[in-house]
């Protein structure tokens, strides 16, 4: 099903370097099970964005670091809320300042990949972004924000295999509407993709 995509109108923009100018296609590589490297890359497979972690396991947060891949630099922290009963994940710049919170809405549904996130603008206001599965399975999930639909998830590649040597655990493609902030794409798509990894959903 061809989703038409649409710019946020007004802008909704977590960080403000990182706003597509034309409809881009990334595609989101998880290299292990336990989410804690994965790097984005555009269609001319440069790096755009890297993720570096903890071992599932080793931090109640389990706080993983996301950088500008091209420049090295440290944009923000994705991490779990691990005793949150509302299933919460944060994301944090680089001073422990929040710039979004996303609330996992249905885990017991049909609907439990549903994801709802409040964001914090660059202009200093709360914007809320809907994540909502297309299928069961929630291989396809749009994002929203009110009635337009501005980013798709579409997981391309689930490898459960035990001994995947250098394959990646699970490859995500995010197509992404003009105008819209990828940084902020990422994070929801981080957010999905361990749902898919770790919670198996």
């Amino acid at each position: 099903m061809d989703i038409k995509l649409q710019s946020p109108n007004p802008a909704v923009n977590m960080l403000g370097d990182y706003v597509s100018q034309k409809e881009t296609t990334l595609m989101l590589h998880c290299h292990d099970s336990t989410f804690k490297k994965a790097t984005a890359v555009d269609r001319e497979k440069h790096h755009v964005f890297r993720v570096e972690g903890t071992t599932w396991g080793t931090s109640w947060s389990w706080r993983r670091k996301v950088f500008d891949a091209a420049k090295n630099q440290h944009l923000f922290d994705f991490r779990h809320e691990s005793l949150d009963l509302k299933n919460r994940w944060l994301v944090e710049d680089t001073t422990g300042r929040k710039l979004c919170s996303l609330v996992h809405k249905n885990q017991l549904t049909a609907n439990h990949s549903a994801i709802d996130a409040t964001v914090r603008t660059v202009a200093g206001e709360d914007v809320i972004v809907a994540m909502r599965p297309l299928d069961g399975a929630a291989l396809t999930t749009t994002i929203s924000v009110g009635d337009v639909v501005i980013a798709i998830i579409r997981k391309v590649i689930d490898n459960t295999k035990t001994f995947r040597g250098d394959q990646d655990n699970s490859v995500w493609e995010l197509r992404v509407a003009p105008l819209t902030d990828l940084a902020m794409i990422l994070a929801l798509a981080m957010c999905r993709a361990e749902m898919g990894h770790v919670w198996k959903q």
